[in-house]
């Protein structure tokens, strides 16, 4: 953004993580970094850094510290807006950012703007009564939004039944997250026989779901290593399950920047797993998809992921149903068996697909929308 309008100030706020040592304000070159804290003692500030759904689920107690978080976040938006004044509020996640910046928006007069990505509108069809409401009369403020597929844009659409999206339809666009892309005439690292998972491990990234598809084709796929990187609250699960199952995988634990760069560039086969989990978490659209396929690595991916955005099923990569393992291990086992020439076919057609993803591109839509008519 910065460097698309370096005229521009850009600040970002965000709750402070115990965790992380992070510093109530930090200027970075591109953008001023302001932190606010919500709990006392500190150590109780933990639904930030790893996502908020993901540390209610490894720790229920901590919805005890939710309304502090929504409370403390209201205070400090509203308190910066008074003293930056600025044109547009942009919130990344309804639940509850874009709550917090509809209200602080109208009460300083700035645009607000949106992203949903899946289960930050979702999660209100659990709350009875004024969850639809809540979510419309919110929704219906913003000036611009976003969702990152179109799974996710159905998911806010379902709130507005009787005809009534379509007054708040024309603000919407499908922008999804962008994805850093390798130098030109960088060529594809040499593809080992590996199979690669990398996200978050929680029960909508759907690993279980792959290490029993990995089970199921154990003779067909035998010579091929599997690395499952990433942590998160299932991974002492998934470590059992896949030793239960005979599965070999290696958990290296996370993984990022050149490390994560460097696995998914070894993928034989890169898998992305997800399903609608028990209480209705679901994916938007992972970035690790659209990294892999930025790679030239041959992805394997459900549907609802959000893959079937980015995906023709055989064309530049395969599909399958969530909560398969059969489907999706004879998925597994056909890209396992493509030939070098077909592989280069299909690696060749994802990667001038996803070439429109660039961050590049994609900073230049969020630009427009969150400055438009400002």
């Amino acid at each position: 953004m910065h460097e698309l309008a370096p005229e521009i100030e850009w600040h970002v706020l965000a709750p402070h993580d115990h965790r992380s040592g992070t510093r109530g304000l930090t200027r970075h070159e591109e953008f001023v970094e302001h932190r606010f804290h919500y709990f006392w003692p500190r150590r109780g500030e933990e639904l930030a850094g790893r996502g908020i759904m993901p540390a209610l689920q490894q720790r229920p107690l901590l919805y005890a510290v939710l309304p502090f978080l929504v409370g403390a976040e209201l205070v400090a938006l509203l308190r910066l807006a008074r003293r930056l004044r600025p044109v547009t509020i942009y919130a990344h996640w309804f639940t509850p950012q874009g709550l917090v910046a509809a209200w602080v928006a109208r009460l300083v007069g700035a645009r607000f703007v949106f992203t949903t990505h899946a289960s930050d509108v979702a999660v209100w069809h659990k709350v009875p009564i004024v969850g639809g409401p809540i979510v419309r009369a919110h929704a219906s403020r913003a000036a611009a939004l976003t969702a990152v597929s179109r799974r996710s844009l159905a998911r806010l659409e379902a709130f507005f039944p009787d005809g009534r999206w379509a007054r708040l339809a024309p603000r919407a666009q499908i922008v999804p997250m962008g994805v850093h892309l390798p130098p030109p005439g960088q060529a594809p690292a040499v593809r080992e026989r590996t199979i690669v998972f990398v996200g978050r491990l929680a029960e909508k990234k759907g690993v279980q779901v792959l290490l029993r598809a990995l089970a199921a084709a154990a003779d067909d796929l035998a010579g091929w290593r599997v690395v499952i990187g990433g942590d998160g609250p299932w991974r002492e699960r998934l470590e059992s399950m896949a030793a239960e199952l005979g599965v070999a995988a290696e958990f290296p634990g996370y993984v990022t920047g050149a490390a994560k760069d460097e696995l998914i560039r070894s993928a034989g086969i890169f898998v992305v797993p997800s399903i609608i989990a028990a209480d209705g978490d679901a994916e938007g659209l992972p970035v690790s998809l659209m990294e892999g396929l930025a790679a030239g690595r041959i992805c394997v991916a459900t549907r609802e992921s959000g893959a079937d955005d980015l995906i023709t099923d055989g064309g530049d990569g395969l599909l399958v149903d969530q909560q398969d393992p059969a489907g999706l291990a004879a998925a597994i086992v056909a890209a396992s068996r493509m030939t070098p020439a077909e592989t280069a076919e299909m690696a060749q057609r994802a990667a001038a697909r996803v070439a429109e993803l660039s961050w590049p591109v994609i900073a230049r839509r969020y630009l427009n929308l969150i400055m438009e008519d400002s």
